[in-house]
């Protein structure tokens, strides 16, 4: 566990001299909330409802961006850098640098929530009970993991500037037909039977089941199957494009 949180801190520390990643990481998600989620807050208001039904999209988009098209990018950046060929050759077994990475990426995701629910505190009405914050944001932290072994295993297979667009595509379909741009029963008829069965759908409605939102249309059942099934898939491909990666630069 202590080379676990080594390899983690050593990915926090390159990630503090690159101000061009993580500012926008923190700022942007507060820009898109105040254009396309302060006036639906509001509104929400006005009806004696709290925010936060409005506040988790913003809050799962912030993270599947940092997991999912961040990671695959820094990843795939790391191979190209001749420091990444020590780091192979450490007795250090590979799930441990999988660890590492994903520890703090999901760590950097804690931070990256920050202005938004600094902003979203003070002028919106947040109305869920705090000791209900933990599990709301825990969920939403937990709920990533599958998509950061997603993101691992576009970067270790694809090149930098081929992974970046990859992710970006994956990131937005998923995104758009799991439903956090519109509602699931908003979107075409002709992908609405496919919603139940992706990760973003359900990791959104396990979110919003937490804070008693959820506008479900599958039994938690089904989410967790789903979710798991997933999280193996992708498990899976970070594997096999790991050692794939290996064996091409190894033998």
């Amino acid at each position: 566990m202590k080379h676990v949180f080594r390899h983690a801190l050593a990915h926090a520390r390159d990630t503090m001299r690159m101000p061009i990643y993580w500012i926008p990481a923190l700022f942007f998600p507060l820009l898109f909330f105040v254009l396309f989620g302060y006036t639906t807050a509001h509104r929400l208001s006005q009806l004696g409802l709290g925010s936060e039904y409005v506040i988790t999209p913003f809050l799962l988009f912030t993270t599947l961006n940092v997991t999912l098209v961040s990671l695959s990018a820094g990843v795939a950046a790391d191979r190209e850098n001749p420091w990444e060929s020590r780091l192979r050759v450490l007795p250090i077994p590979s799930l441990t640098r999988f660890a590492g990475r994903l520890f703090y990426i999901l760590t950097f995701n804690l931070v990256s929530w920050i202005p938004l629910l600094t902003l979203a505190s003070f002028t919106t009405t947040i109305k869920l009970p705090l000791y209900l914050w933990p599990a709301w944001l825990g969920g939403v932290l937990l709920g990533s993991i599958p998509f950061g072994l997603l993101g691992m295993a576009i970067g270790y297979r694809f090149a930098p500037q081929a992974a970046m667009m990859i992710a970006n595509i994956i990131f937005m379909l998923f995104a758009f037909l799991g439903g956090l741009f519109l509602p699931s029963d908003q979107l075409p008829k002709a992908v609405q039977p496919i919603v139940p069965f992706l990760p973003t759908h359900e990791y959104q409605q396990i979110v919003l089941t937490i804070i008693g939102r959820a506008d479900r249309i599958t039994s938690p059942g089904w989410t967790m199957a789903v979710l798991g099934a997933w999280t193996l898939l992708f498990a899976l491909l970070a594997r096999t494009a790991f050692r794939r990666d290996e064996g091409v630069r190894y033998g």
